[in-house]
């Protein structure tokens, strides 16, 4: 390396340019007199012997009296030290700026695609990081237990968080045979026999999408969408291909009360038993008034149900498409609710608790 260079270097692991002039000067030297040194490099005879001090002081060198000041090159163990973490530092740097290149900001993008496939699993852990209501999610074995601390700290903080999970590498496993307690980990889950594409529907809003693993490189990319009416399109796909027609291995939700659900018409399927019994329901929405758009908790009486019975004929398809309406009574006022992209309701719920009956 050159001396110039090996200078610069010296210098940006904290060196002044006389101190890094004085040590590359003692290692050619060897050991010299202050007065010496300061002829053989650009130091200033009147700053030499300061310069000495603040290089003994880092245990770059050591000076003692010979008639004057002398100094010598001490173990340059200290100065590799300061070099190698010099070095991490300029890796860590080249690690940053490899990682925002791969990470492209995407807050004034509503769509984006990404490559390498890695970086929409890391968008992936922010979203599920940042839930704050809702968690849809399609993944196999593999990538589930690379999300599985994440999914643990969503549930914690009361996301109700659906998985759609398929075996990926594991195809011969049974859903019985799943190695896995969900407890904690998940609100429901549904095991999908079949490769699975990697989605992530976070609070209706963001979505992270990977297609299913390939061996082409062409299909090694990531999409991801922060829009509340593109997500509708991903929410359809992930009801009717990863959801609905799918075997439950696992739900937290029990016959008591309450009872929460984030799809209209899965509270709906629990409230139309309790209605024809002839119950009295009294049911909690929070959601969004559709009016204003802010942000709404009711509380209130069900005294309607407009929707379709999927079990009398239906396709999944029929029943998506269909209108689900709740109409409750809140403290004498009527109010319609409605589900995900609600058009005619008073409301668009987001979640759903059933309360007590009566």
């Amino acid at each position: 390396m050159e001396k110039d260079r090996l200078r610069d270097v010296l210098q940006d692991t904290g060196l002044t340019q006389y101190e890094a002039d004085a040590y590359i000067t003692l290692l050619e030297l060897g050991s010299a007199a202050a007065t010496e040194i300061a002829d053989a490099c650009d130091v200033p005879q009147a700053r030499i012997y300061d310069v000495l001090r603040e290089l003994e002081a880092r245990e770059y060198v050591e000076t003692y009296e010979d008639g004057n000041l002398h100094a010598r090159a001490g173990d340059p163990s200290e100065v590799i030290a300061d070099l190698d973490d010099y070095a991490d530092t300029i890796t860590d740097a080249s690690d940053a700026v490899q990682e925002r290149w791969e990470r492209p900001t995407v807050e004034n993008h509503q769509v984006s695609v990404v490559r390498p496939l890695s970086a929409i699993y890391d968008r992936s852990r922010d979203a599920i990081e940042d839930a704050e209501t809702e968690l849809q999610i399609a993944l196999d074995l593999e990538q589930f237990y690379e999300l599985r601390d994440a999914l643990a700290d969503a549930y914690d903080r009361g996301v109700h968080i659906k998985l759609a999970l398929s075996p990926g590498d594991n195809a011969d496993i049974e859903p019985a045979e799943l190695p896995i307690d969900f407890s904690g980990l998940a609100t429901e889950v549904r095991y999908r026999r079949l490769p699975t594409p990697f989605v992530v529907i976070a609070d209706r809003m963001h979505i992270r999408y990977a297609p299913e693993r390939s061996l082409h490189p062409a299909h090694e990319y990531g999409v991801m969408v922060n829009d509340y009416s593109l997500s509708r399109v991903f929410d359809l796909f992930f009801q009717l291909g990863l959801w609905e027609t799918w075997e439950t291995v696992y739900d937290d939700r029990t016959e008591s009360l309450p009872a929460a659900y984030t799809n209209i018409r899965e509270c709906i399927d629990r409230l139309v038993p309790l209605i024809d019994d002839g119950h009295g329901v009294a049911l909690r929405v929070i959601g969004v008034d559709r009016a204003s758009g802010v942000e709404r908790e009711i509380i209130g009486h069900v005294i309607d149900l407009d929707y379709v019975d999927y079990h009398n004929g239906l396709t999944p398809l029929e029943r998506f498409i269909e209108q689900a309406t709740i109409t409750l009574d809140v403290d004498g006022d009527t109010l319609t609710v409605g589900g995900w992209g609600a058009l005619v309701e008073d409301v668009e719920g987001k979640r759903f608790i059933i309360e007590s009956t009566a």
